[in-house]
C-alpha cells in the first residue's frame, strides 16, 4: 500500500445514509420552522456537526440547547435508519484487505458520539478502527482540518502518510488542509460536483482503485 494510515469519514462514506438524515432534518425543521431543501442540505449541512448546525439555525444557543437539540434530531434519524442499515457496499472486504495488510485504520466524522456507537456497534464496524474521533472531540469542525489531523496523531502518523475517504466537500477541504491525501466518494455529491475538489472519485468500496492506494 502506498498509505500507511486510512481514515474514514462515517456519513456517507462508511454508511450511504444520507436520505435518512435528510429525512430526520426535514421533520426537524417542520417543527422549529426554519427553511431547508435538498440544495440547502448538500451545499450547508454535510460534513459539519451538530453544534455548528445549531448555532447556524438559533444563534448563540447554550451547550445544554445543543445537546437537547441533538439528541431530538439525531433520534429522529435513529429511528428511520435502524432497519435499514448496513455498510457501504464493499466496505467491510475492503477493511478486511487493509487489516491483512497491517494497514492502520481511523474513523475521522462530525457525527455525535451517539451515532458513532449506533453505527459502528449495530453493524460490528468498532473492531476495525485503530482511532475514533468524532465531532464531541474537536473544536472546530470540518473544512477545518482538526478532526484529520487528530486521526493523523492517534494513527502515530504523519498526514502525509494518510488518505482520508470524504464525501462532503468540507471534509475533503478539512482532509488536505491537514496534509492528507484525499479521495472522494460519491454519495452525497456527484461525481461532477466533487471533480472540483478531488481527482480520485468512487462510487462504492467494490471499485478496483481503492486497492492501489
Amino acid at each position: 500500500m502506498k498509505h500507511k494510515g486510512f481514515i474514514f469519514d462515517m456519513d456517507g462514506v462508511v454508511v450511504d445514509n444520507h436520505k435518512f438524515h435528510f429525512k430526520a432534518w426535514m421533520e426537524f425543521s417542520k417543527k422549529y420552522k426554519f427553511p431547508l431543501n435538498p440544495q440547502i442540505y448538500r451545499d450547508t449541512y454535510n460534513g459539519k456537526t451538530n453544534a455548528d448546525l445549531f448555532r447556524m439555525i438559533f444563534g448563540e444557543i447554550s451547550l445544554e440547547q445543543i445537546q437537547n437539540y441533538g439528541a431530538e434530531k439525531e433520534n429522529l434519524y435513529q429511528t428511520l435508519y435502524k432497519q435499514e442499515m448496513k455498510p457501504h457496499l464493499g466496505i467491510i472486504e475492503f477493511f478486511q484487505y487493509l487489516k491483512s495488510n497491517q494497514v492502520k485504520l481511523a474513523l475521522g466524522t462530525s457525527a455525535p458520539t451517539m451515532n458513532v456507537n449506533f453505527t459502528l456497534d449495530n453493524l460490528n464496524l468498532r473492531s476495525y478502527f485503530d482511532v475514533i474521533i468524532d465531532g464531541s472531540m474537536v473544536t472546530l469542525g470540518k473544512p477545518h482540518p482538526e478532526v484529520y489531523e487528530l486521526c493523523a496523531k492517534g494513527l502515530g502518523l504523519n498526514p502525509k502518510d494518510c488518505i482520508v475517504f470524504e464525501d462532503s466537500i468540507a471534509g475533503l477541504q478539512s482532509g488536505k488542509v491537514a496534509g492528507c491525501s484525499i479521495l472522494g466518494v460519491a454519495t452525497s455529491h456527484t461525481v461532477e460536483e466533487l471533480k472540483i475538489h478531488v481527482d480520485q472519485i468512487i462510487s462504492d468500496f467494490t471499485d478496483p482503485l481503492v486497492f492501489s492506494l
